[in-house]
C-alpha cells in the first residue's frame, strides 16, 4: 500500500520541523511540502533537506490553507503514483505508530478516514473533530451547541461520518484525483475541509472516524480568544459562502449559520482587540452576503 504525505506550511518554521521530524520518521513513499509563499527561512530550510522521498511545491503568493491543498492535491493526483494520501497542517504531528495502525483497518468501501485530532495536552481539538450527522433544525443546533455528544463522535470506536478536516484526514488517490476541484481555494482558510468533505457525501462516498490514528495539533486558537484576530473574518464570511457552492444543499443550515455568527459576535469580551474582532465579522458577513472571497484580510 503505497501512502504520500500532503504537508501546507507557511511562515510556522519551528512547527515545521517538528512536523517534519514526526513525518520523516514514518515509512511514507512521498512527502509533498506545498511552502505557500513563505517569507521567513522555511524555502532555504527545506532545500536543505537530504530525502529522496521529498517534493516541494514553492508557491509565488500565499494561497492559504484552501489554495495550498488544492495545490498539493492536484499534483499529488497527477504526478504520484500512490494509494492514500493523509493531509495536514504544518502544525500537526503524526503519531509514530500512525502508518502501522492504519494499515490494520479494514477499508473496504471507504473513501476516507478522519483521524483523532489531540492538543499538546491531550486533549481533543473540538476544531478538527468530523460530524456524525450534521445539525439543520432549530432544536438539532441547540443541543449541539449545549451537547454535542449527539454529533461529534467518542473514541472508543471506529465511526461513521460525514465531515473531514484537513488535520488528520487520509484520502484514497483516486477519490481525490476526481475531487480536488472540491477544495474551494477561494476560501482560503477555514471550512475548505468541511465544503470539500460534504461534496463527497453528496456524491455518495463513505468515511469514519477512526480514534486510534492520532495527530498532535499545535494549534495557535485556543480557548475563546483567536490570534490573530482577522481570522474571524473567515470564520464568519466562509459560512456565508456556503450558499455559493451549494445553493439549497449547504452543510449548514440558515439557522445553524446565523447561530454561528451570533456565537461569534458574543465572543467578543473574550479578545484582547475588540474593536478589531468586531470590524472584521462585520466585513465577513457583508463580503459572504455579496459573494466576496479570496485572501482579503
Amino acid at each position: 500500500m503505497n501512502t504520500t504525505a500532503l504537508i501546507v506550511t507557511f511562515n510556522r518554521l519551528d512547527k515545521l520541523k517538528k512536523c517534519w521530524l514526526s513525518t520523516s520518521m514514518l515509512p511514507f513513499d512521498n512527502i509533498v511540502v506545498v511552502n505557500n509563499c513563505s517569507t521567513d527561512d522555511t524555502a532555504t530550510w527545506l532545500e536543505s533537506i537530504e530525502d529522496s522521498r521529498l517534493t516541494v511545491l514553492s508557491l509565488t503568493e500565499n494561497t492559504g490553507g484552501a489554495g495550498g491543498f488544492r495545490k498539493g492535491a492536484e499534483y499529488i493526483t497527477s504526478q504520484i503514483n500512490t494509494d492514500w494520501i493523509f493531509i495536514y497542517d504544518d502544525d500537526a504531528y503524526p503519531a509514530p505508530d500512525l502508518l502501522k495502525s492504519f494499515r490494520e483497518i479494514t477499508l473496504d468501501g471507504i473513501s476516507a478516514l478522519s483521524c483523532r485530532v489531540i492538543d499538546t495536552h491531550g486533549i481533543d481539538c473540538k476544531m478538527n473533530k468530523p460530524f456524525l450527522k450534521l445539525p439543520q433544525t432549530l432544536r438539532d443546533n441547540v443541543k449541539y451547541f449545549t451537547d454535542s455528544q449527539e454529533f461529534i463522535p467518542g473514541n472508543e470506536k471506529i465511526e461513521s461520518c460525514v465531515t473531514l478536516s484537513f488535520v488528520g484526514t487520509i484520502i484514497r488517490q483516486d477519490v481525490m484525483r476526481t475531487s480536488a476541484h472540491y477544495i474551494h481555494d477561494d476560501l482560503f482558510l477555514y471550512y475548505d475541509d468541511v465544503y470539500f468533505s460534504h461534496h463527497l457525501i453528496l456524491n455518495g462516498h463513505k468515511f469514519i472516524y477512526v480514534p486510534q490514528l492520532q495527530f498532535i495539533h499545535d494549534i495557535s486558537i485556543t480557548g475563546n480568544s483567536i490570534t490573530p484576530v482577522w481570522k474571524v473574518y473567515y470564520l464568519v464570511r466562509n459560512l456565508i459562502l456556503a450558499k455559493k457552492y451549494f445553493q439549497s444543499n449547504c452543510p449548514y443550515s440558515c439557522i445553524g449559520t446565523i447561530l454561528r455568527i451570533v456565537k461569534a459576535f458574543s465572543n467578543v469580551l473574550n479578545q484582547d482587540n475588540k474593536f478589531s474582532y468586531i470590524k472584521y465579522i462585520i466585513r465577513g458577513v457583508i463580503d459572504g452576503v455579496f459573494s466576496k472571497s479570496g485572501k482579503r484580510h
